[in-house]
């Protein structure tokens, strides 16, 4: 019988060149990788060449790589008060998603938003607004993909209701999609840490924003207790969330098929390794 491909994996370095990230996916064990398309601190860059797509491709379809998701940039806000940091925020999401068109990369993870010293529902209109723009725009494949947050300071997403709204909000909802953190969820105040609170978590997940339109899991500890409001990531066990927890998310049917990606603080990317070995041997 052969064995089911279970996807998992950690965001590697594009240090060196795009196509490295799968080579690092590879040397850790991983079958799905997150990557940036650009440096995560930059607004803008220069368009990828013929060789730097054409190599990245053949270096993926010779990989045993199966899922490659990207992340944006942290400098973007779309939901920002700030006209300029809004209007730089939307050309630099939509270059990158055309990067990650010409890379055939599904999905694109992004921070909703913070609204700073502005307010929740301005913030919200404004990033469904942004989405739209951007969206309407794009002639790919590439989803989008608005991740579960903290909760910290302004930012936008720490509830499954907000992320519902800024859908609801969108025109372009056939491009949309989520990603759901472990820490992010468990620090908003999800009571992930047992078992008949992890099940009411993804009922109310599956409920609000439903498990169809989840793309992307960030399979992370949390240095900080539930509730904190805290954006902490902490390695598998090592932090307030239980082993347990992480075991009915590797054996979770409902997850089953979807990517699974590790954002833990390892010194160096071939620390994944173990953490990749270690979820793999709590499968069922």
């Amino acid at each position: 019988m052969k064995e089911k491909t279970i996807l998992l994996g950690a965001h590697t370095s594009i240090s060196g060149g795009l196509y490295k990230a799968i080579e690092e996916g590879e040397s850790i064990g991983a079958t799905a990788i997150q990557i940036f398309t650009k440096s995560s601190r930059s607004w803008f860059v220069k368009k990828l060449t013929e060789d730097e797509i054409i190599k990245f491709k053949e270096i993926h379809k010779k990989s045993k790589i199966k899922v490659i998701i990207a992340h944006s940039s942290y400098l973007i806000n779309l939901g920002s008060p700030k006209k300029d940091i809004e209007k730089k925020s939307v050309l630099s999401l939509k270059q990158e998603l055309d990067r990650c068109e010409e890379l055939n990369i599904p999905y694109l993870v992004i921070h909703p938003g913070a609204y700073l010293d502005s307010d929740e529902q301005t913030c919200i209109k404004q990033i469904s607004k942004n989405l739209d723009i951007i969206l309407k725009n794009s002639i790919g494949k590439t989803k989008i993909l608005l991740e579960t947050t903290a909760g910290q300071g302004t930012n936008i997403g720490h509830k499954f209701e907000q992320l519902k709204t800024i859908y609801d909000n969108c025109e372009e909802k056939d491009k949309l999609g989520f990603c759901l953190d472990t820490c992010h969820i468990f620090s908003a105040g999800y009571d992930i840490s047992t078992e008949p609170g992890y099940e009411k978590t993804i009922k109310d997940f599956s409920k609000i924003l439903g498990l169809k339109n989840l793309y992307a899991i960030h399979l992370n500890d949390s240095k900080t207790e539930l509730n904190s409001r805290k954006d902490r990531h902490e390695n598998i066990g090592q932090g307030k969330i239980p082993k347990k927890t992480f075991s009915l998310i590797m054996n979770d049917k409902r997850l089953e098929k979807i990517p699974k990606i590790l954002e833990t603080p390892v010194e160096k990317t071939q620390d994944y390794e173990k953490e990749i070995v270690f979820l793999k041997s709590l499968v069922k």
